[in-house]
């Protein structure tokens, strides 16, 4: 039944510190320990198999970096702020990362029926002076629950970048 779902679109971006390479940042985000470790809520995770391929969208199939490899974990985030009774407050998800060129698509598939498409670019910022991590996600599931899911994202999306922004400063500051 359509008409009890619904999608819901986010777009954050972070200006990247000074000195950030393009193949600096692009080596961050191929780094998926540490890209899974940035999540604020995420408790463990560990690869997986899937049981069907995963599916790339013909938009990111085209920009893969180099040839289309999309890598699998099984994510179990920790989740406060659930209504009672929805959810254990142990979520498990499916994430499938997939290098695309500026950054990551990444799909994440949880319970009842919640699908998140996430991009991380890294672009030129306006003007040309330097670069931005820009992270879009659509949210596709319930009406009853788009809601909490945005929620979730708001909150957690300013700690991932900190961490990453962090780590390049770190990077750069060894370097000098």
């Amino acid at each position: 039944m359509s008409f009890l779902n619904t999608t819901a679109t986010l777009h954050h971006v972070s200006s990247l510190p000074e000195k950030t390479t393009r193949d600096q940042a692009l080596t961050m985000l191929s780094d998926r320990k540490f890209v899974l470790e940035c999540g604020p809520a995420i408790d463990k995770w560990e690869p997986t198999t899937p049981s069907s391929p995963p599916e790339v969208p013909e938009a990111y199939r085209a920009q893969a970096r180099g040839p289309l490899k999309t890598e699998c974990f099984t994510v179990t985030d920790i989740v406060h702020a659930m209504p009672a009774g929805l959810w254990d407050t142990n979520v498990v998800s499916t994430y499938e990362i997939t290098n695309i060129t500026d950054g990551l698509f990444v799909r994440i598939k949880s319970p009842m029926g919640i699908v998140m498409d996430t991009t991380w670019e890294v672009k030129d910022r306006d003007g040309g002076a330097g670069l931005e991590l820009v992270e879009h996600i659509e949210i596709r599931c319930s009406r009853l629950l788009i809601g909490l899911v945005k929620g979730e994202c708001e909150e957690g999306w300013s700690k991932i970048h900190a961490k990453m922004i962090a780590r390049l400063k770190e990077e750069i500051e060894a370097k000098a």
